[in-house]
């Protein structure tokens, strides 16, 4: 069974040490199978490379269309350099 959509608010600076937490909460969220997925980005300070592939594993997922939301500008710098800004939905709020 489906839930029409998810909220989650991620916040600081995140890491190699927050991924498996992530990965874990992230993992049970899908499992959940949203129709969408909203993931808040407005309290982000930092965000590493590790923590960006586990967007890229959730927007990967056919059952659920993955958002961010408020994107702060130092996730779009990674964003671009990464060339990834393309392959997510982006709403600033």
């Amino acid at each position: 069974m489906s839930t029409p959509s998810t909220v989650w608010a991620w916040s600081g600076d995140l890491d190699s040490a927050d991924v498996p937490a992530m990965a874990c909460a992230l993992q049970d969220l899908l499992a959940q199978h949203p129709a969408t997925l909203t993931i808040d980005l407005g309290a982000v300070t930092f965000m590493e490379c590790r923590v960006l592939s586990l967007l890229v594993r959730a927007n990967n997922d056919p059952s659920t269309t993955l958002i961010l939301r408020g994107v702060p500008v130092c996730v779009q710098r990674l964003l671009q350099a990464t060339a990834m800004i393309g392959l997510f939905r982006i709403t600033a709020t």
